[in-house]
């Protein structure tokens, strides 16, 4: 059973929620069937696609030229929407952000998303628009039709992501990952529902709501604040009133996400969270900052690799986690098959896809 946080809100008025997510760890069913999102509309030619994508990021879009399909989900910092574009027929999600623009927060996600853009591993944000009447911004986002892993994860019933998926899961997300803290961007909000997969087997990061820039224009170090994000993702330094960090100890927030992250796809649930209980934020808080870090119980399946991979992620210093460069070099990574991991991965969402199906209809 996959159990809801009892307090998966940012610790900041300024915090935010995942793209995709719905404010919460709950996995709740979707407005509609993930299926749908590739049956509902036939897909356009790819020359129309990438004529549609050019005309966005040229600043050619507007507003009006998109067309609701459904809704995808709400969190604390936006509501997601399928659209579709009128006249080409190309479909995107659309975020439009709670907060009016223009605002600091604003400002954050829109250059913490045009920094991060460029990357297979990142969801690829076409265009910011003006939201209209409320002056909330509006970012039109690549479709990922197969929604979150968190959602894949609830309905998968409690079960968890095989390792041999798993490795590929980490390897996508690692290298995006890179690819973010490279172009001088914290995530700060890693968990599986800021996960999108595809049909096809992708797998990318998405959800720059509370993302932080570390580096002004002159190329100095920011501090920035850490105390947002969802609870039971965050490493305890983050915990502390009026967390701040500069560039190495925001990445190294990121890389205690990320373990997190990956031991609940591994056990379907959070590690935090034992079956049927529901943490307090006072208890949570607690067990990450108090208690040893979380691993794969013993008798569990984990390999050596696997569980060494979460231990080197899950250091209560952020001094001693691993890197980026030394998680994508361990063993649970780089020494994975890469062929047989990447179809048991497309094998998985496809396989869940089919089932839900099965079971709407």
């Amino acid at each position: 059973m996959v159990v809801p946080a009892a307090a998966d809100f940012p610790l900041q008025s300024s915090g935010g929620a995942a793209v995709s997510s719905r404010g919460s760890t709950a996995r709740p069913a979707f407005p509609i069937a993930p299926h749908e999102f590739f049956h509902r509309i036939p897909a356009a030619p790819r020359e129309i696609v990438r004529k549609a994508a050019a005309a966005a990021e040229a600043g050619e879009l507007r507003l009006s030229d998109l067309e609701s399909v459904c809704h995808l989900g709400e969190g604390a910092c936006g509501v997601v929407t399928k659209v579709r574009h009128r006249r080409t027929g190309t479909v995107f999600a659309l975020k439009t952000a709670h907060y009016a623009g223009p605002s600091g927060a604003a400002d954050e996600e829109a250059e913490a998303l045009r920094r991060s853009a460029g990357s297979p591993h990142v969801v690829r944000c076409h265009a910011v628009l003006d939201g209209g009447a409320a002056d909330a911004p509006a970012y039109v986002l690549e479709l990922m039709d197969a929604g979150t892993l968190g959602g894949l994860l609830g309905r998968r019933g409690g079960r968890g992501i095989p390792e041999r998926a798993l490795a590929e899961v980490a390897a996508r997300c690692l290298q995006g990952l890179a690819h973010v803290h490279s172009r001088g961007v914290a995530h700060l909000d890693l968990r599986p529902d800021n996960l999108l997969a595809n049909s096809i087997g992708d797998v990318k990061i998405g959800d720059f709501s509370v993302s932080r820039i570390l580096y002004g224009r002159a190329g100095e170090h920011r501090r920035v604040s850490v105390a947002v994000g969802s609870p039971m993702y965050l490493s305890p330094e983050r915990f502390e009133p009026d967390a701040h960090a500069g560039p190495r100890g925001a990445i190294a927030a990121d890389i205690w996400g990320f373990g997190v992250t990956v031991l609940e796809l591994f056990l379907g649930r959070c590690p935090f969270l034992p079956a049927g209980v529901r943490l307090s934020f006072q208890k949570l808080r607690q067990a990450i900052c108090d208690g040893e870090p979380p691993s794969a119980p013993e008798g569990s399946a984990a390999s050596p690799e696997l569980r060494g991979f979460v231990a080197a992620c899950l250091q209560k210093d952020p001094r001693q986690r691993a890197t980026v460069t030394q998680l994508l070099a361990h063993p649970f990574v780089a020494g994975r098959h890469v062929d047989e991991s990447r179809c048991a991965l497309r094998e998985l969402i496809v396989e869940t896809l089919e089932e839900l199906s099965r079971e709407l209809y």
